[in-house]
């Protein structure tokens, strides 16, 4: 509902209409706020409608068991899909995009590898080419829209045994040269007609269903519950620059979002290893004991009480009956 108010307050207030007044911020508009505040609540107090729901960042265990079952594969992988997976997992991840937001329109020639004064090599958005960095829900250009200044980087990490950048080389060495599109449809590799020499992938994009529930299917073939989502890595992104103390104008830097208050919505919650860390600091098991201990003896006294309080009665007591009076 809320959603869709501040829909409205945009259409309303952009082009062509313009309008100078806001239904959201308006005094003239308080009474309807009220009314729709009411309904709201009662919507929510009869189980109609759920509270909003964040998307949690993906664990290490979770991240593991995507690659014990094959989702995710390592940097000389020979097979076309996983390889796919596994270079759509780490651009999300290390650009912090949003989970549907233009992965079909990227090109193979909008990533560029660099290296630093030191050496060290690294892959990035190439800026130079148009729509490398397209609109999106935070930045959606025009003329009162302040620039997208994301600038996420991926570093190459010798003694890691993924190996982040040398998976993207290796993919990109194998794509369909007559097609633009960096997300090819891959080819079977356990096809007779596939030949490693050749393309392993189609002159043909994959599909945005495919691509829209990438972390779904790849969860649901893991066997993770509940499946997670492609917004789960933008969340993992925010999570884990966080926890290690990143500013906040730093993690925005890599997300491209807006405001404070949007990075902050990520980690209202502890992720699922803070949780696990503060069940441990619980009451250790005798106090639960000797707590259930004392529970049980006041239940068993009040028993008592009540047996002794039947036994003041009269045995055999009979119910009253009405006495009818003669006038």
């Amino acid at each position: 509902m809320k959603s869709i108010r501040a829909a409205i307050d945009r259409f309303l207030r952009s082009p062509p209409h313009c309008k100078q007044f806001s239904i959201i911020g308006d005094p003239a508009f308080t009474e309807a706020k009220q009314v729709l505040d009411a309904f709201v609540k009662d919507l929510r107090k009869t189980g109609k409608i759920a509270g909003v729901v964040h998307k949690k960042p993906i664990t290490k265990q979770q991240i593991q068991r995507l690659y014990e079952c094959g989702e995710l594969g390592p940097a000389n992988s020979t097979n076309p899909a996983q390889l796919q997976r596994t270079v759509w997992f780490y651009l999300v991840l290390y650009f912090g995009q949003g989970g549907r937001e233009n992965h079909r329109q990227m090109k193979s020639n909008m990533l560029v590898f660099r290296k630093t004064p030191q050496g060290k090599e690294y892959c990035e958005l190439n800026k130079e080419v148009a729509g490398s960095v397209p609109s999106t829900k935070n930045h959606q250009g025009g003329l009162h829209d302040h620039e997208d200044y994301s600038d996420g980087k991926i570093f190459a990490l010798e003694d890691s045994p993924t190996y982040p950048v040398q998976p993207i080389r290796n993919y990109l060495s194998h794509l369909n040269p007559i097609c633009e599109i960096l997300f090819q449809r891959p080819r079977n590799s356990e096809s007779k007609k596939f030949n490693s020499n050749d393309s392993w992938y189609c002159n043909s994009p994959l599909g945005d269903t495919s691509l829209n529930n990438m972390m779904k299917h790849m969860s649901k073939r893991a066997g993770i519950q509940p499946y997670l989502t492609n917004h789960c890595l933008r969340a993992t992104s925010v999570t884990i620059l966080s926890d290690h103390d990143c500013e906040v104008r730093h993690i925005k830097a890599v997300t491209g979002h807006k405001s404070d208050s949007s990075i902050e919505s990520y980690n209202q919650r502890p992720s699922l290893e803070q949780q696990e860390r503060i069940a441990s600091l619980q009451p250790e098991s005798g106090v639960l004991v000797q707590h259930n201990q004392f529970q049980h003896l006041q239940s068993s006294a009040n028993n008592t009480t009540a047996v002794q309080f039947q036994q003041l009665q009269r045995p055999n007591s009979q119910p009253l009956r009405p006495v009818r009076l003669n006038n």
